[in-house]
Formats: structure tokens, C-alpha cells, sequence
């Protein structure tokens, strides 16, 4: 599958405008991969209105929804055919373990594209009884319009194909934006739906600064809605920049994710699920368990283990099979991490392992950074409240549920949590207390295309994925029919 570095517009690979490029670096070294066409004010307004047209031409949306499902199911199986080609650049690309991509981003893609293939045909409207006999009473589902999306750089395949399916099912089209540093992977789709025979101009990507594609984007009163996946910080700029056109958006934002460990846990199945809630993707994860929170009862033991088995994490290159942490994305990423590291001890926090760039070969020349994890933080210290976004963990001692829905509860984020326990009573009352869209008993981190995802407070607006999030990328429309008999009169 050949590696694509221009802009995708109305069906053609493209320069930008400028002829600008801007570079993309490997993490594991920081060498150059590419050189990626840089999307100007022009480009993007000529996608916006490529994508208008396409959608006012109805060559998507006027399509069968039958129609619609068979192309969204030839884009998943083209997924499927090159999930080699697309694992090995988004590992290099993002720097996650190519375990990762081969075993989880790239089949749960393809996994999107054909639930919501499926759920295209489950978007109906209703009978809705009437006053009067005489009036019948129904509503439609009808797709948006233009979409923009707004796409991350930690899950920049998966999360293209959580937004791409969802709003293509529902029969809108798309201008799309890469993370800048990470856009590959996200660029690459362009070819996927050009062979699986989606009409030119449905779907558009155009790479871009943030100020500039991402501004537009949400300033356009050609473009009826925006998904954006990112930072708080950035969201309430995009919530900002919509509500000016009264323009409807969705945001899957930030998050400090607790997990609440309670003292008749399973502890191996809890420290191993743990592990992987917190050092998935380098933590570099808008739902890792960034927070646990151990009930007295098995806080050391639970520490001792759960440090040991930081330690034993294999931290290796990106395209080694055997790697399960990578490097962080980016130098001015891992600096940031560092400077957070730097601020909990300064809090006095301890660290228990990692906290430090690992300088020796092959490791020298990446942004590879040791598992990290903290104890003695108090519960508003900077690193227990803000998302770090990368391998560090802050445990916390509680005395007992109630401290511990306290402690989960005591942050402006609301993505999502975990309870470890075997008691099923207590896992249903403590979920129910817990101010988060998403949350796991016994599991962490584990999202699929059926259930809706999405945060509380400062962790976003809307929701993604499942019946949910495709009903949202539609507007409902109420048609009433008259059956009076002639002659009926008002006046």
C-alpha cells in the first residue's frame, strides 16, 4: 500500500496550494518519515465546498441506505487487506508497539466500519400517536450535512474510523483534519474509500496547523457540525468558535481516569488489567487509569506488585513484536511528561520506579520514557488533577468506599474509571457514585463501536459510537399528514 503525503480532496491526491510540507518524525529516533503536503486557508475552504457539493448533489446521501452499507463494507474489508501496511505506519508514525497497532487499532477499525455498515439500516424515525385522528404523525432521520473532525494524535487511525464510519453511516460528508503529528495513517483512508467506490468529495483530508484548517473548519457556516477529539484547553476553544454559528459539535476531550482497588480484589487480575489501563500507548490514552486509588486493607501489597510489574514492562522499538511501550510521540510530549515528573516531586511525591529518559543505546536517540510511578501525592497536587498523558501513575490510599467515590469524584474530568472487586453488589454501588461516561468493573480501556462513549465535566459534550453517537450525526424531522374529510374549515 503505497504511503500517501498530499492532500485528498474531492476524490485527487493534491500539493497544498503553498506548496508547503512539513515534516513527520519517527519517535523511536526522530528521524524524518515523511514530508506531508501542508493544508492552507484555500485548501481547506476548497474541501468544505467540495464537500458541499457532493453532499447537496445527493450522491451519498440520496444513496439507499442499503447502497451506503455495502460501500462502508467494502472500506472495512479493505482495513483487513492492508492491516499490515497500516500497522507498521502507525507504529511508526505514533511510536505505539506494533502489537498494539496489529492486535487493537487497526482490526478495531475495520471492526467500526463494519458495525456501522450494519447500523445504517437502524437509522428510522417513529409514529408518534396524535391528538386527532385525522392527523397521522412521523419522524425521519436526515444527515447533517458537512462534517469536520478534528483528529488526535495518539489513536489517529481508530479514532478517524470512529468518526469517518459514524457520520458517513448516517449519510453526511466529511472534511477531515490529521493531528500534524501523527497524519499517515489518517491520510491513507483517503485511498481505502477511493477503492472501495466512495463518491468523490464525501470524504476530504487535508492536513493542516490547528490555527488555521481547524479555525476554519469550525467557523464555516457551510460545515453543520464539528467532531473534535482532544485537549479541554482546545475544546473549549472549539465549543467557543461553534457556538458563533450556533454550530452543533461533539468533544471527546481530556481525562484523569481512577481506578478503585477494593480490599477482596482478585490482585493478579487486578494488578495485569491495571497495567494495562495505565501503560497502553506509552499512557498516552485519554482513558488511562492515571489515578488508583487502593483501599488500606491492600495498599502495600497492591504497590509492591504493581511496581514490580512496571518494572517488567518491555519498553523496546516500535516494529519489535515483542515491545509493549514505545517511545512518547514527540520531544516537546516527552518534555512536558518530564516537567510533570519534575513538579510531583517537587510536591513531594516519591517515586517508586521510572521517571527518567532512557539515554542508553538504542535508546538514546528516541523519547523513551521509563514506567513511572508515584506514592504520598496529595489528592490535589497537580499530578493527581491534570492530565499528564503519558506512563506516570499516582496511587492514593483510601480508608474506605466512601473515600474512595470521593477521592474518584475529586477532579474536573469525568472520562472514565474502573472498580477492581469480586463483589458484585459493590462494584453496581460504587458505579452508580461514580461521575464518569465510562465505567469497567475488572477491565480498563476496553472501548467497542456498540457502546457509547463520551465523558462528563470537563471531559466533553456528546457521545461516540454505539446508537448514540450515530443518532447524533442526524437531525429529526416531523412530517404530519392531514385526513380531514373535504369541506373540513377552521373559520
Amino acid at each position: 500500500m503505497e504511503l500517501k503525503t498530499k492532500l485528498f480532496i474531492n476524490g485527487k491526491w493534491m500539493d497544498s496550494s503553498s506548496k508547503e510540507r512539513f515534516k513527520v518524525y519517527d519517535p523511536s529516533d526522530n528521524s524524518v518519515i515523511a514530508e506531508v503536503a501542508l493544508g492552507t486557508k484555500n485548501d481547506i475552504l476548497e474541501a468544505i465546498e467540495s464537500a458541499e457539493k457532493s453532499f447537496i448533489s445527493g450522491v451519498w446521501s440520496g444513496l439507499t441506505i442499503f447502497e451506503r452499507s455495502k460501500i462502508l463494507h467494502k472500506v472495512s474489508d479493505l482495513i483487513g487487506r492492508y492491516s499490515n501496511e497500516l500497522a507498521e505506519i502507525e507504529s511508526k508514525d505514533v511510536g505505539k508497539p506494533i502489537f498494539e497497532s496489529a492486535n487493537i487499532d487497526i482490526p478495531s477499525g475495520a471492526q467500526t466500519f463494519e458495525y456501522f455498515a450494519d447500523m445504517a439500516v437502524d437509522i428510522c424515525g417513529e409514529t408518534i400517536p396524535s391528538p386527532y385522528k385525522e392527523v397521522i404523525d412521523y419522524t425521519v432521520r436526515e444527515p447533517l450535512g458537512v462534517v469536520g473532525m478534528i483528529i488526535p494524535w495518539n489513536f489517529p487511525f481508530l479514532i478517524a474510523c470512529r468518526k469517518l464510519a459514524t457520520a458517513l453511516a448516517a449519510g453526511n460528508t466529511v472534511v477531515i483534519k490529521p493531528a500534524s503529528w501523527a497524519p499517515l495513517s489518517t491520510l491513507m483512508l483517503g485511498g481505502i474509500f477511493k477503492e472501495a467506490g466512495l463518491p468523490d468529495g464525501v470524504v476530504n483530508i487535508v492536513p493542516g496547523k490547528g490555527d488555521i484548517v481547524g479555525t476554519i473548519l469550525c467557523e464555516d457556516p457551510r460545515v453543520h457540525e464539528i467532531s473534535f477529539t482532544g485537549s479541554t484547553e482546545v475544546g473549549h476553544l472549539v465549543m467557543s468558535s461553534c457556538a458563533k454559528r450556533l454550530k452543533g459539535c461533539g468533544l471527546e476531550l481530556g481525562g484523569k481516569s481512577p481506578a478503585l482497588v477494593l480490599p477482596d480484589c482478585n490482585m493478579q487480575e487486578t494488578i495485569d488489567g491495571i497495567l494495562f489501563g495505565v501503560y497502553l500507548s506509552q499512557g498516552e490514552c485519554c482513558c488511562a487509569a492515571t489515578r488508583l486509588i487502593v483501599h488500606k486493607a491492600v495498599y502495600e501489597e497492591f504497590i509492591e506488585r504493581f511496581v514490580e510489574g512496571s518494572k517488567n514492562i518491555k519498553i523496546g522499538m516500535p516494529l519489535d513484536k515483542d515491545t509493549r511501550m514505545g517511545p512518547l510521540v514527540d520531544k516537546k510530549h516527552l518534555e512536558k511528561v518530564l516537567g510533570y515528573i519534575e513538579t510531583g516531586k517537587k510536591e513531594g511525591g516519591k517515586i517508586l520506579c521510572g521517571g527518567q529518559r532512557l539515554k542508553e543505546s538504542p535508546f538514546d536517540k528516541g523519547n523513551f520514557l521509563s514506567p513511572t510511578v508515584f506514592v504520598n501525592v496529595g489528592s490535589k497536587s497537580r499530578i493527581a488533577q491534570e492530565e499528564i498523558f503519558g506512563p506516570v501513575a499516582v496511587i492514593l490510599k483510601a480508608s474506605s468506599e466512601e473515600e474512595m467515590i470521593k477521592l474518584a469524584n475529586d477532579t474536573s474530568y469525568g472520562l472514565a474509571a474502573s472498580i477492581w472487586t469480586k463483589d458484585i453488589k459493590a462494584s453496581h454501588r460504587l458505579a452508580s457514585k461514580i461521575e464518569a461516561g465510562t465505567v469497567w468493573i475488572n477491565l480498563h480501556n476496553f472501548v467497542f463501536p456498540s457502546g457509547p462513549y463520551g465523558g462528563y465535566k470537563d471531559s466533553g459534550i456528546g457521545r461516540e459510537l454505539g446508537r448514540e453517537g450515530l443518532l447524533s450525526l442526524t437531525q429529526t424531522k416531523n412530517v404530519m399528514i392531514g385526513l380531514f374529510e373535504p369541506g373540513f374549515k377552521w373559520y
